[in-house]
């Protein structure tokens, strides 16, 4: 599964909010509730994005809703790259910081910067454009352009923009939006520079503040290549840790919770390392360790808040997570300064 960035996920699930979607047709136009979609922790399936978009472009046909979105939407939509360019000592610098770390954005996004004799370009392609006619193209060139002229502050740098589609409205809605001559049907989707104003200074250069973002974003990139499980080991996941919240601890209670067969649930975590049961343990262990650190909450209620039968059976599931007792975890968190 391809996934990007949560901002891009949360701007455009706010702006589909904001013109009368409900929660529910996001859901099912996705396949992922809403609460995941804003949850910062995890990023969204790259379909969701021109699968919402799409279902916009059918419900207001003729429409310049993506420009809007774009001019509304927070920098944030990059996935932190906005923070990261203002740092930058001049916009060539922070088009290639977005062409090297792409990846932030969408797992399938390719940005490349070209500056030749006749003129310099951001290109884009994503293989998912098709999906909803160009329209995250649209948002993504658009909010690109007010974040190039508007927030790093170089006037004028853009001279026009180039995409593969045809227009999704009337054509004087991009000019309007826009402010640039714009082409439609072209080899390639590009935001054309004006090569002089690529080496204008950005007003917040920093080299110090924009080494370190370079160095966070090796990092994050490393982090996003990481193999992905399945959605739907997401799913149960959630429903484990929904259950525990219930007081539920069961194999069984959490696979329904994930609308999944018991032993589909089995062969799905197996498959990836674990087990419903050890699901179960992990989030055992964690609101464990919470209780511990309360000195308040004596060890049978522990066990009971954790569905064991009495003390002696938390006692022996925390041994087999930790290699420690209960009482001996809780005696070094008194140890700890502060």
């Amino acid at each position: 599964m391809t996934t990007l960035s949560t901002g891009t996920a949360m701007a455009t699930v706010a702006f589909a909010l904001s013109r009368g979607l409900t929660t529910v047709e996001i859901q099912e136009v996705t396949g992922v509730s809403c609460f995941e979609l804003f949850n910062p922790e995890t990023r969204p399936p790259e379909d969701v994005m021109p699968n919402i978009l799409a279902l916009l472009g059918e419900r207001f046909p003729g429409e310049p809703f993506a420009l809007e979105m774009a001019r509304a939407a927070p920098f944030s939509y990059f996935g932190g790259l906005a923070d990261g360019a203002q740092f930058a000592d001049d916009l060539r610098g922070a088009v290639e910081l977005f062409t090297r770390n792409s990846a932030v954005i969408a797992d399938q996004l390719v940005l490349d910067f070209r500056e030749e004799t006749a003129e310099s370009r951001l290109v884009s392609r994503h293989p998912m454009d098709a999906i909803d006619g160009g329209r995250s193209t649209e948002v993504g060139t658009a909010l690109a352009a007010r974040l190039f002229t508007d927030f790093l502050g170089v006037a004028n740098c853009i001279q026009r923009i180039r995409y593969t589609h045809e227009p999704n409205c009337d054509v004087t809605y991009y000019l309007d939006y826009l402010g640039v001559p714009v082409e439609f049907n072209a080899h390639e989707t590009a935001l054309v520079f004006d090569a002089g104003k690529l080496g204008t200074r950005i007003k917040h250069a920093n080299v110090v503040l924009f080494n370190y973002v370079k160095t966070h974003l090796v990092g994050l990139k490393k982090q996003i290549a990481l193999p992905k499980e399945p959605r739907e080991m997401t799913s149960l996941r959630k429903a484990a840790a929904e259950n525990a919240l219930a007081g539920i601890f069961g194999a069984a209670s959490v696979a329904a919770a994930a609308n999944m067969s018991l032993r589909s649930a089995q062969r799905l975590t197996a498959e990836n390392g674990t087990s419903v049961q050890g699901l179960i343990d992990n989030i055992r262990e964690d609101r464990a360790r919470e209780f511990l650190s309360d000195g308040s909450i004596d060890l049978n209620s522990i066990a009971l808040l954790l569905g064991y039968s009495d003390e002696r059976a938390f006692r022996r599931a925390f041994q087999r997570w930790t290699g420690q007792s209960p009482s001996d975890y809780r005696g070094t968190l008194k140890r700890i300064p502060g």
